[in-house]
């Protein structure tokens, strides 16, 4: 290591010298008897004229700078490694460089997220010159650690091991592999470390989580036995059972969910052996008919070895509440298997019963928590065409979310369709709101249409305002940056005639207009060094 290096290791410590530099300044460079701090290598000779003051205001200089460039003194008294290893993939280029900027100056913070995993996709990492920028900033947002930490590079990933403050979003990386995190760091730290060991050996990880969950507080167990639904498997059954008991509602709410969701699971059977009977389909010449029983006995701790509780909100009633319960975690489609019926035939029957509304809300639960792509898009379907009275509400954005674009599409544009006048109770808005990014251009065209039909209307756009910004809002985030001409060459005419919506129509083509410069910075040439 250069020799200025070593001394900068040996006798800087940025913390204290800034603070006596401050200290300095306050009292002015002739009242205060403190010494100015000592940078090596940046020390005026002792001749200058207005030596003091002029080398306050060098110290000042260096301070701020070293101080913005994340520098740490060694924590263990050993010199960190002088130089980082080569990079091995391209920076972004100076139109992306300029646009990350942005971003992380808090510009559209809603893009920085998936900007950061296209780079990552695209093999690109951020420039040297805005790291300590990204790291300083994705510092306490922990969503953003995974995705920052695949983009620093050999240089980035160097300097956040030189921070403390900075470290946590390795521990976050694919290829962290250290278990210095897991051992000492905070609660946060070692859940992420967990899961990332979880992807590379689940059974190291389940190893290790076995071994420390008795000493753990209460509160930490719940989010620690949260990281085994990464590579769920068979294998951590044992471990999930033996905390289906535990004192804390909220570890055994978290155990629960997954131990139903391993195949060929003994929970459930346990749980089907109690809900078959209660649930029963008749059948005579005048069709099929659903019988709904609730259970005969009352709860005791029986029922919580099964991992049911004595109350549930989402039921009323106590043994209400066990039935919604025990529905609420058996595989839906065991009853389409039972009983040889379609899940929408079922949904049909479940409303001819006096607890229709238990029975739509357990089997949407049971729907989300199994991942029943079948049932999730009959009750989306069947929901969204039904009246709107007297229907409970369903987790719909739960539902939405196993089913791709496409085929929310599918489900949307017949209801659109048929009702293509936008008003604030218009039918499919809800849905069409829960379709994610990246839209279908079929989708984005016919959207387009009916709201430049519905912002025509200027005496009729404060009744639409705030349902029209919703999916303006929406719309900012779903539409694919390619279909920025889509959206604007029919929408842009209208901005000086919409003033209830300018805003938001503004800021929908403003926000797609710089995805699109953000796709093609994705693809320029490097910048230069």
């Amino acid at each position: 290591m250069p020799e200025h290096l070593i001394n900068l290791e040996t006798s800087l410590r940025p913390g204290a010298d800034w603070q006596r530099l401050q200290r300095i300044g306050l009292l002015g460079t002739r009242q205060s008897p403190d010494e100015l701090p000592a940078v090596p290598g940046f020390t005026l000779a002792e001749d200058t004229p207005d030596l003091r003051e002029k080398q306050a205001l060098l110290t000042a200089g260096v301070l701020s700078t070293i101080r913005k460039a994340g520098y740490q003194p060694a924590a263990t008294g050993k010199p960190a490694e002088a130089v980082a290893a080569p990079e091995t993939q391209d920076a972004l280029g100076s139109n992306g460089t300029q646009l990350l900027q942005q971003l992380l100056e808090g510009q559209y913070p809603e893009l920085l997220p998936e900007f950061l995993v296209a780079l990552a996709e695209n093999q690109r990492r951020v420039p040297h010159q805005l790291l300590v920028q990204l790291l300083e900033h994705a510092r306490t947002r922990s969503a953003l650690h995974r995705a920052a930490a695949a983009v620093l590079g050999q240089r980035g990933v160097w300097l956040a091991a030189q921070n403390p403050a900075w470290k946590s979003l390795l521990s976050a990386s694919e290829q962290a592999t250290e278990e210095t995190g897991w051992e000492t760091g905070t609660i946060g730290q070692r859940a992420s470390y967990l899961e990332a060991l979880r992807r590379r050996e689940p059974t190291h990880a389940r190893e290790l989580l076995a071994a420390v969950l008795p000493q753990e507080p209460v509160r930490h167990q719940a989010q620690l036995l949260a990281t085994l639904q990464e590579s769920l498997s068979v294998e951590d059954a044992p471990l999930l059972t033996q905390y289906l008991t535990a004192k804390s509602k909220e570890v055994r709410q978290t155990v629960l969910p997954l131990l139903v969701r391993l195949p060929g699971s003994a929970l459930t059977e346990r749980l089907w052996q109690r809900a078959e009977p209660l649930v029963r389909l008749k059948s005579n010449l005048l069709g099929k008919k659903l019988l709904v029983e609730l259970p005969a006995t009352d709860w005791d701790k029986t029922w919580l070895t099964d991992g049911i509780e004595q109350k549930d909100n989402r039921f009323q009633g106590e043994k209400a509440a066990l039935l919604g319960q025990l529905l609420a975690l058996i595989p839906p489609r065991r009853w389409t298997e039972h009983w040889n019926l379609s899940p929408t035939k079922i949904l049909d029957l479940a409303v001819g019963t006096e607890w229709d509304a238990l029975l739509l809300t357990a089997w949407a639960e049971a729907t989300v928590l199994h991942r029943d792509t079948a049932w999730a898009e009959a009750l989306l379907e069947w929901y969204y065409e039904q009246p709107r009275k007297q229907l409970p509400v369903l987790p719909t954005a739960g539902l939405a979310q196993l089913l791709p674009a496409a085929r929310l599409t599918d489900l949307v544009l017949p209801l659109i369709n048929a009702t293509p006048h936008f008003h604030s109770e218009v039918r499919w808005l809800p849905l069409l709101l829960l379709v994610p990014a990246p839209w279908p251009e079929r989708l984005t065209r016919r959207v387009v249409e009916v709201l430049r039909t519905a912002l025509g209307k200027p005496a009729e756009l404060y009744r639409i305002q705030y349902a029209a910004s919703q999916l303006l809002e929406h719309m900012a985030r779903v539409v694919p940056a390619d279909q920025y001409s889509l959206c604007a060459e029919p929408l842009q005419p209208l901005l000086q005639d919409v003033p209830y919506l300018h805003n938001s129509l503004a800021r929908l083509l403003n926000t797609l207009h710089f995805r699109q410069q953000l796709a093609e910075a994705l693809h320029e040439p490097p910048a230069p060094g």
